[in-house]
């Protein structure tokens, strides 16, 4: 499958910086200033941050989907693909319950697949996720 249009390359672009950013922040590079002492800071899943951010690109996501784009370059095993579908759909799931005015399960299935859609936009981080959820999406 050849990837021409744009918001493949736009989406590419942002997961790119996206794992930049990650990585900075991993080896303790951080140029933004520290947060206040009361301020909570939480380390976001990388997995769930590329995958937020697709979302705020396509604004419509399959899990399928999803795990085809984040996991293609890697040159991934089927298995490794299909545990990122498990993930993936978990996510999208755990999100549109916690922010429903934000994401939302479309009526619509794609090839069988639950389809997510992003109503609001609720900024560049992904919403936290609760205890127990932070266990399964893993």
């Amino acid at each position: 499958m050849e990837h021409t249009t744009s918001e493949w390359f736009v989406a590419k672009a942002l997961m790119a910086l996206a794992d930049r950013r990650a990585e900075a922040a991993a080896q303790g590079e951080t140029s933004a200033p520290t947060a206040a002492p009361d301020a909570q800071v939480r380390a976001a899943d990388p997995f769930a941050t590329r995958l937020w951010n697709l979302l705020r690109i396509r604004r419509a996501l399959t899990a399928d989907e999803a795990a085809a784009l984040l996991l293609n370059d890697n040159a991934q095993a089927d298995d490794d693909i299909a545990q990122g579908r498990r993930q993936a759909g978990a996510l999208l799931l755990s999100w549109s319950r916690q922010c429903p005015r934000a994401v939302r399960v479309d009526a619509r299935r794609v090839d069988g697949m639950k389809r997510y859609a992003l109503l609001r936009d609720i900024g560049a981080t992904p919403p936290p996720l609760p205890a127990s959820r932070a266990e399964v999406a893993r």
